[in-house]
């Protein structure tokens, strides 16, 4: 037994030194360590990728010389011949960004991606942050990109002609049930997140991966930000509220971040004119906690809780002389808490874990009649990755428990559904010149008894170095909205087709797009003449997004300019004929700039124009026929970046509407139709001013 247990540690010890370990860092020219860089050996399998600092390591069998190749998005790739012995080779590689700018073949139709990190992105974190018609909300500042359609009365995105529903949120790889806050009448809500918690933003307009589902018009992904580089604390202060965030760091491997919030309009509402009545201001509390950990073996932890509560009540004039005012309040409450994990199974497999829990509570009362509707959902997702000769592969699945609780006087209503999905994508580069991306995804909702397949394609072909054309194809699908199970889960999947085509221009400082888009809707759901509903609902919509962004021009000047044709209709819910929708402008135009007056002081103004949207007019015998009158909006910001005995400040303010543009979203008449009312913004214009000190 002896003589076998040392043979079998020989054979071992054998086997082990006949491999050769490759390891090394790399870095880009400012000395900065760059994360998911490809490094193997060609014509053979063996490779790995760098973690977030830089390092690789993967072992090999083979011996004599080989090619080692290094290569990643926006740099120059490297080839080095090197000679496999017996000994362990260390290798440290320095890229240089690649000057072509469109060098790299990437998938752009339907795309438009935000980040610090991808030569090719089209914006950066900071655009959306100081996005002068965005006062720090995620939304609002996309709202400013081709295909989103501003609709002043109504929270939520709506892209390409759809509505607000058939786009999604996910952070982390988990999908966000509530992304705003509560839904008031006629008062568009605010985001729930910080965009400072993100360093990287993914807005597809159409046409997404097969890694996401349950949209059928958009997602917008975003990426929490990774290690914090040292420890630190701040305070905020504004016409709105107050905040302090404290941030902890250990060794670089490990961090705690923990902020608190309070909010309060009164103040700001009692200085600027409003076209509401008020009986209780937004308000609210914010507490999060974040946690991240970065493991020896190069997997990086990370975990984010946040907690909300709001309340509100206001007054809206009733239509007709005699009646008496409606009253509407509502208080909510909102958990959500992500956790995900990264790393490497082995020197080819990497592995994505991801899971959230969410909670959602609203109380809301319209005159007499009151209801509470809670919302939980769990989810967990996996996502398998590696890089296959030219081919990088992904698959995964991930699994969604929802249940919804609405009641209403004294009637309770319950949905459960378990969403569970299989996908598995690929994307190819042939060549410099071209690159394909194709998936597939499945999908089971138990509410509905019913399966889905979706296939995704997306292919592109650079013209030139600056110039790149192309195509996205894709199904999707989406359960329908709770407001249709509860009345019958006889109904099946909507869903929606996309074609796209695509032409992009880019230099280091100039970008001109413009995308051709069809999407075409089918199983919508239909209210039937006995109200009972079905799929048999359809509708359209086609259109034109162009983009121009420019930091050359004009020094110290970044401006971008969007311009959007929408062509929608569609023969639905309990519309008598096909329609264009009221959330639908068929010209959207915005402008944004920022400039740098000092180094120390920017300023800029963003302007946005949707010509009128349809209405409903109970005297006109034609659906939908007229129209409200076309919607303008400027707003202007600035920012000094001060020091307040010694510590780095920042003091901002900005003024929306100062010109008091009319906005028109709609008329609410009297069960007569004698007499009508406009639906107005909340105030005609305002002001917001704050304070930010940071502390280390």
């Amino acid at each position: 037994m002896k003589k076998i247990i040392c043979l079998f540690f020989f054979l071992i010890s054998l086997f082990t030194t006949a491999q050769t370990t490759i390891s090394g860092h790399i870095k880009d020219s400012k000395g900065r360590p760059i994360d998911l860089v490809n490094i193997y050996l060609k014509d053979v399998f063996d490779g790995s990728v760098t973690d977030t600092k830089g390092k690789f390591t993967f072992n090999t069998n083979i011996k004599g010389k080989a090619i080692l190749s290094v290569s990643s998005l926006g740099y120059v790739s490297i080839e080095k011949e090197i000679t496999i012995g017996l000994e362990n080779l260390i290798f440290d590689f320095v890229l240089q960004d690649a000057t072509g700018n469109l060098d790299e073949i990437v998938i752009s139709a339907g795309v438009f991606d935000a980040s610090d990190k991808k030569k090719s992105s089209i914006l950066k974190p900071l655009d959306i942050v100081t996005n002068p018609g965005a006062n720090g909300d995620i939304y609002a500042a996309l709202a400013t990109l081709p295909g989103v359609t501003p609709v002043g009365n109504e929270t939520g995105l709506f892209v390409r002609g759809g509505e607000a529903s058939e786009t999604k949120t996910i952070i982390d790889g988990t999908l966000v049930a509530s992304p705003f806050f509560s839904t008031v009448p006629d008062i568009p809500s605010r985001g729930r997140f910080d965009p400072f918690l993100f360093k990287g933003t993914l807005f597809s307009t159409g046409g997404y991966s097969a890694q996401y589902g349950q949209a059928l018009s958009s997602v917008l992904v975003l990426n929490t930000n990774d290690m914090p580089s040292k420890s630190s604390y701040s305070f905020d202060i504004n016409m709105a509220g107050l905040g302090a965030s404290y941030t902890k760091v250990w060794k670089e491997k490990t961090a705690v971040l923990a902020s608190i919030g309070y909010t309060n309009l009164s103040t700001l509402f009692s200085l600027v004119p409003q076209n509401k009545v008020w009986d209780t201001a937004p308000n609210g509390t914010s507490a999060s906690i974040g946690f991240r950990h970065r493991t020896e073996n190069g997997g990086f932890y990370k975990s984010f809780l946040q907690y909300n509560t709001s309340a509100i009540a206001l007054n809206f004039k009733t239509t007709g002389s005699e009646a008496p005012n409606s009253t509407f309040s509502n208080s909510s409450k909102n958990v959500f808490w992500n956790n995900s994990f990264s790393g490497y199974l082995n020197d080819h497999w990497k592995v994505l874990l991801t899971g959230s829990l969410s909670f959602n509570e609203d109380k809301d009362q319209f005159n007499e009649h009151g209801s509470l509707e809670k919302d939980w959902l769990a989810q967990s997702r996996i996502t398998l990755s590696r890089r296959l000769g030219k081919a990088q592969i992904r698959f995964g699945g991930e699994m969604q428990l929802f249940k919804n609780e609405f009641t209403t006087n004294e009637d309770l209503t319950i949905i459960d559904n378990t969403l569970t999905a299989v996908y598995a994508e690929s994307d190819i580069k042939f060549s410099k010149k071209l690159a394909l991306r194709v998936g597939l995804r499945g999908e089971q909702a138990s509410v509905i008894d019913k399966s889905n397949i979706m296939p995704r394609l997306s292919l592109s072909y650079r013209l030139g170095r600056k110039s790149l054309l192309s195509f996205a194809y894709g199904h999707f699908y989406q359960t329908p909205q709770k407001e249709y199970v509860r009345k019958t889960t006889q109904i099946d999947f909507e869903s929606a087709t996309h074609y796209i085509a695509n032409f992009q221009w880019k230099t280091k400082q100039r970008l001109f797009r413009i995308e051709a888009y069809f999407k075409d809707y089918e199983h919508l759901i239909k209210q039937a003449s006995n109200l009972s509903l079905n799929n048999r609902g359809t509708g359209f919509s086609k259109g034109i997004d162009v983009f121009w962004r420019d930091e050359k021009s004009i020094e110290k000047l970044t401006y971008w300019l969007s311009y959007s044709l929408v062509d929608s209709k569609r023969f639905y819910r309990n519309f008598p004929i096909e329609a264009t929708p009221i959330f639908v402008s068929k010209h959207n135009v915005s402008l944004v700039a920022n400039y740098k007056l000092t180094p120390l002081v920017r300023a800029g103004f963003a302007y946005s124009y949707a010509s009128g949207k349809p209405y409903v007019n109970p005297n006109n015998d034609a659906f939908l026929a007229d129209t409200t009158i076309d919607y303008h909006n400027l707003n202007f910001s600035a920012s000094y970046l001060a020091s307040i005995f010694g510590n780095f400040s920042v003091i901002f303010a900005s003024i929306k509407n100062p010109f008091s543009f009319k906005q028109v979203f709609g008329y609410r008449y009297s069960d007569d139709g004698t007499q009508r009312s406009p639906i107005l913004p909340s105030t005609n214009w305002s002001f917001f001013a704050g304070i930010s000190i940071s502390l280390e």
